[in-house]
């Protein structure tokens, strides 16, 4: 298949059906930026900066973004990728958070359709001398009836006790001897990347201009007009003049206000979570299952596609943020974890890949466990035109910018209503692709998923699997790096689409094929592919840490 090489007309086609994207013209957007006066200029492009930039867009401010790395590189591709309303936070009695957890994942729900999955949750019940708890199932059963009272309901589905038979069924992996019954109660899922980079496209719908690999280097004391930064695209340098700068860096967040040279006495308390990946087969679950660990905590089996992914980690161990990787006391942890409760444990050898990062949570006192931190989210004037925005979670970003665009407006002495209630994020739809893994592809890209289609129909070799285990199609990265502002194999690989989180190893040991039949379909000369590819291949073997070692048998892709 690598000797297939598509014709220069067919590489322009692709290109051409990719332009009319909102992410696709980077240098347009570029220089928009340079040298531009705006209301609002959002530093961080995670899930909450591209919130704020969505919402503050969305009510006639004029806005621009910039993003250090790659969007959502962060945080906002290392979650657990669950849009949850908060079922184990009425075990602290937060119901107010639960409660706004289940508002926004109905907003989403409404919105983002496309983007967002019902899933299945098993909570098993063990048991103890023989017996279930009978205390211990009342507990659950009464906590998850207030969970739909709180508002679980919208889903449209009740969560129900399930009897030993039904447990097993759910994972057939699972060591039923210490199992008794369970339950099941129903959340939603989302791909925390292209939820990301979807928000970003509608921003820059609304008016916005977007940027990654754009790192802010400066910004100068207020005047009366506001705030200069001094941002480093390129090796270049643009200056973006803003009356109100919002720091949404995340972890980052200690790092700008100093760049910035404002003093601030903000507590986090970055925390690590890691994921593994494993084989399906080897878990067995249709659905999401919770199990615990022997301190106390849990871990979820989360089913996709062909893969389970395993976590994740509680730490605050002080890794650089920068740089998260997968670590040996990580693996050793979930693997010991997840074993105590299957027939055949995972080996380390079966892990096909993982991911780790930083949440970054809100210091409330002197504990160590990461678990005890809040979830909450704190906005904040820190000085005269900078507002910063820190902590929450994936679920409620929407509400996170709903407020801090309220603090903007209370600045710039403004009063519009909030408009992304009800807005629709990029992609809206139904799909229509006509693939054999369409309704999948569907779900990724909404309406479109026929670009996907149309890509593989000019250049059929784009129709094979990435892996011979994922299901993610070579013509999803040609169309990431050509629709969706990915600079890089790597950004498409890890972000535009998730088979090198996935199946890591995999792609690692075949990334010259891979980088490849990739170049060719987007026109890179012989020089780019091999640049592309080693690039790719030094990314990896840092995510991937003690996981690139042993690597598969290279394999061709498969359709």
């Amino acid at each position: 298949m690598s000797g297939i090489t598509p014709t220069a007309a067919t590489v322009q086609a692709i290109a051409e059906l990719a332009m009319a994207e909102p992410l696709a013209n980077r240098a347009a957007l570029r220089d928009r930026m340079a040298g531009a006066s705006v209301d609002v200029l959002v530093v961080g492009g995670g899930i909450t900066g591209a919130g704020v930039a969505l919402d503050a867009a969305s009510r006639g401010f004029s806005v621009a973004l910039v993003e250090q790395g790659d969007f959502a590189s962060g945080t906002s591709s290392r979650s657990s990728k669950m849009i949850h309303g908060g079922f184990r936070y009425l075990q602290t009695g937060d119901v107010a958070l639960v409660r706004e957890s289940l508002r926004e994942r109905y907003a989403l729900q409404r919105n983002a359709a496309h983007l967002v999955t019902v899933m299945p949750f098993m909570i098993p019940l063990f048991l103890k001398g023989g017996v279930i708890n009978p205390k211990l199932s009342r507990a659950l059963g009464g906590a998850l009836w207030s969970y739909q009272l709180a508002g679980a309901w919208r889903l449209g589905k009740r969560h129900r006790r399930l009897d030993h038979q039904a447990v097993s069924a759910h994972m057939s992996g699972l060591d039923m001897e210490r199992i008794g019954a369970g339950y099941l109660f129903h959340d939603l899922r989302t791909d925390d990347a292209r939820l990301t980079l979807a928000v970003l496209a509608s921003a820059v719908g609304q008016g916005a201009a977007v940027l990654n690999y754009a790192r802010c280097t400066g910004v100068s004391a207020f005047d009366r007009d506001g705030r200069t930064a001094h941002i480093a695209v390129g090796g270049e340098n643009i200056e973006i003049r803003a009356r109100v700068i919002v720091n949404a860096t995340g972890v980052w967040a200690q790092n700008f206000l100093d760049i910035a040279g404002i003093a601030s006495d903000r507590q986090l308390a970055p925390a690590k979570g890691t994921h593994l990946v494993v084989p399906r087969a080897l878990t067995g679950n249709d659905i999401a299952v919770s199990l615990p660990t022997s301190d106390r905590r849990t871990i979820s089996v989360v089913n996709e596609g062909p893969f389970a992914y395993i976590g994740s980690t509680e730490s605050t161990d002080p890794d650089d943020i920068n740089q998260p990787s997968i670590t040996q006391s990580d693996v050793d942890y979930i693997l010991s974890g997840v074993n105590r409760h299957l027939k055949r444990p995972i080996a380390p050898s079966d892990v096909t890949g993982g991911w780790a990062g930083f949440r970054p949570l809100i210091s409330g006192g002197k504990s160590a466990r990461s678990s005890d931190l809040s979830r909450k989210h704190s906005i904040s004037v820190e000085a005269e035109g900078v507002v910063t925005v820190t902590g929450g979670k994936l679920t409620t970003y929407r509400e996170m910018a709903e407020g801090t665009v309220n603090a903007i407006c209370g600045i710039l002495n403004r009063r519009v209503a909030c408009r992304t209630r009800d807005l629709k994020l990029h992609g809206f739809g139904p799909g229509a692709s006509h693939l054999s893994d369409g309704q999948r592809l569907d779900k990724r890209y909404g309406t479109k998923a026929a670009a996907i289609t149309q890509i593989v129909t000019m250049s059929p070799p784009l129709g094979h699997s990435v892996t011979p285990l994922g299901d993610t199609l070579l013509a999803e990265v040609v169309w990431g790096l050509q629709a969706e502002m990915a600079a890089s194999l790597a950004d498409a690989l890890l972000r535009r689409t998730r088979i090198a989180l996935y199946d890591g190893r995999a792609v690692l040991a075949n990334a010259e094929q891979i980088g490849l039949i990739v170049g060719r379909g987007v026109g890179w000369s012989p020089s780019q592919i091999a640049l592309e590819t080693e690039q790719l291949k030094s990314t990896l073997r840092h995510e991937l840490g003690v996981l690139a070692h042993d690597l598969p048998t290279v394999v061709p892709c498969q359709s």
